[in-house]
């Protein structure tokens, strides 16, 4: 049981980067996404939302709760990796109280960019050193792919909005957050989202990023990502509007 919760383990290769086991999750969970979006009307046919919603927000909640307290059993909690600063296990918490308390209209406008500018890089990049005997593996799947599917059903199926003010809030809270860890960073010596340095197997094969710091890459990555979430965005809100106008036509 010890073993289960250890981040690394002798004999455990981990998720090698673009690996058969990583491309052949990255296809599963990508076809699950579109399945999504293909059959959101008979999602929403179906109903059950607040069931559904709360039964989201507990897979997270467990998953958390099981990840913290496998790390303090084990007595491997580290002040420098565990603590909740890193932007998808933020984003997570944030998903557990919009699918909680319904939060369509505020918080989810920005927490939606979030569950696309953390986890999306992730997924492609991978830093994970477990595979299948670890939970750490089941941790990141839950935190990233399953949480990104969680958010895509809020915005396909239960039709939460968001805008180009969303983008632009995301843009400028996003900055301030990483000036924040950076500070926090310096004085203990952590390297909280990526900050002071990328994982070390992305230098391998992609030996032009130490031509730059690594908070230029992240900025990059984070604006090229914040543009691809928007893109959905922009035309559900073209289609909100066309049905809206359909309506006042029909009544």
């Amino acid at each position: 049981m010890v073993d289960f919760f250890r981040r690394e383990l002798e004999g455990d290769p981990g998720l090698k980067l673009f690996g058969g086991l990583h491309i052949g999750l990255s296809a599963f969970f990508l076809i699950l996404y579109i399945l999504l979006i293909v059959n959101r009307k008979r999602l929403k046919a179906f109903g059950h939302f607040r069931v559904i919603r709360r039964v989201m927000a507990t897979i997270l909640f467990a998953n958390m709760v099981v990840h913290y307290t496998g790390r303090i059993a084990i007595g491997e909690w580290r002040l420098d990796e565990d603590l909740p600063f890193h932007l998808c296990f933020i984003t997570n918490f944030f998903m557990m109280y919009i699918l909680s308390a319904d939060n369509k209209h505020n918080l989810y406008r920005i927490i939606y960019f979030f569950t696309l500018i953390g986890p999306l890089p992730a997924i492609i990049w991978p830093d994970l050193h477990r595979t299948w005997g670890g939970y750490i593996f089941y941790q990141f799947i839950i935190s990233h792919h399953i949480m990104l599917l969680f958010s895509l059903y809020c915005l396909f199926v239960l039709e939460y909005e968001t805008s180009v003010k969303g983008v632009v809030m995301t843009f400028f809270i996003g900055n301030a957050y990483i000036s924040l860890m950076a500070v926090f960073n310096h004085f203990f010596n952590t390297n909280y989202v990526m900050i002071g340095e990328l994982p070390a197997q992305l230098y391998v094969v992609y030996p032009f990023l130490d031509k730059m710091p690594a908070i230029f890459w992240l900025e990059l990555v984070g604006i090229l990502v914040l543009i691809v979430a928007y893109v959905p965005t922009h035309f559900l809100g073209k289609h909100h509007i066309e049905n809206d106008i359909k309506k006042e036509k029909t009544t």
